[in-house]
């Protein structure tokens, strides 16, 4: 007679395992599965970062368009030419704006979405380039060997801590228009007060994605205005840092790099450094405070079309 064949048992996972208070087998586990069909955790890290950059773009932007479109139909209302039924219309559309923002939670969603973009699993924020430079120009050395800290204030600053590793050389006051930290100053910068000496200017005013939020062209040219009046006189080391988004100075009708690089130069700053690439979505400028030009055509009080076309935007920036 032949053996009788053992017939051999096909192991299970132990979570497949029935225990004696179970009747039924449970479903294997992400451990259990063969490393082709587990998701390594590193993945799923991604992935969440991925969704949440997206969540927090979509955030902002929104909140960008709602805002803007508010500024604008406020402007509308306070004008003489409206008639009565123009202003019921814009009175509704104002209301529904605002329901709008409430369902996003208010400018706090805004602020708090602003943050999370900037953290360091997103590559860290612009203060990391506006330090970089500082050191090659040789502003940290300077400080360092006269035994003083820079001045600087902080326009739109979302966290206190940008400039914690750097305040050894650096006298950061960061400012907001809605703080969110207590160790932010709650404040609108057009309302602040000019520095009655040179002594109490600033060395330098970083304004990093920020003047493309003023509502109106005029408004930012009035910034920028203040902005120079903020920093110290032209005989130091006086700078403004600014980040903006790339398609601002190369994809609006009514700016270009080179013509932003003209009105800088009425305003009164020279151009030190800069960074970006085609195609990027942010672009970075270091500007050196000089003499104002004088604008005697009237050029930059004015918005002209540079390019036109139906992609093109409509950021723009005029001097009072």
């Amino acid at each position: 007679m032949g053996r009788n064949k053992v017939k051999r048992l096909k192991k299970l996972p132990i979570s497949a395992i029935s225990t004696a208070n179970q009747s039924t087998i449970s479903a294997p586990s992400s451990a259990d599965l063969p490393a082709s069909t587990a998701i390594p955790r590193a993945d799923r890290r991604a992935k969440r970062s991925v969704v949440s950059r997206k969540v927090t773009q979509s955030t902002i932007s929104r909140f960008h368009v709602l805002l803007k479109r508010q500024a604008y139909l406020k402007r509308r209302l306070t004008s003489d030419s409206n008639a009565d039924e123009s202003a019921v219309l814009i009175k509704e559309e104002l209301a529904a704006i605002d329901q709008d923002i409430d369902a996003l939670g208010g400018l706090d969603a805004y602020q708090i979405a602003s943050t999370l973009g900037q953290s360091n699993e997103r590559g860290g924020d612009s203060s990391k380039v506006l330090v970089r430079w500082l050191e090659e120009i040789g502003l940290k050395r300077e400080a360092n060997s006269q035994g003083h800290r820079l001045r600087m204030l902080e326009i739109g600053a979302l966290v206190p801590t940008n400039y914690a590793a750097s305040s050894r050389w650096i006298e950061n006051t960061p400012i907001d228009l809605h703080s969110q930290h207590p160790d932010i100053l709650e404040e609108d910068f057009f309302k602040r007060t000019l520095p009655n000496s040179n002594e109490e200017a600033f060395d330098i005013v970083s304004c990093s994605l920020v003047l493309n939020f003023v509502s109106t062209p005029a408004e930012r040219g009035k910034m920028l205005e203040l902005i120079h009046k903020q920093l110290k006189n032209e005989s130091s080391n006086a700078f403004l840092f600014m980040v903006l988004p790339l398609p601002c100075l190369t994809n609006s009708r009514y700016v270009s790099l080179a013509s932003f690089n003209e009105l800088m130069s009425v305003v009164g700053f020279t151009l030190e450094k800069e960074q970006w690439k085609l195609g990027g979505k942010v672009g970075y400028w270091l500007w050196r405070k000089c003499a104002s030009e004088q604008d005697s055509s009237g050029k930059w009080r004015r918005k002209a079309i540079l390019e036109d076309g139906p992609r093109r935007n409509n950021f723009a920036v005029i001097l009072p």
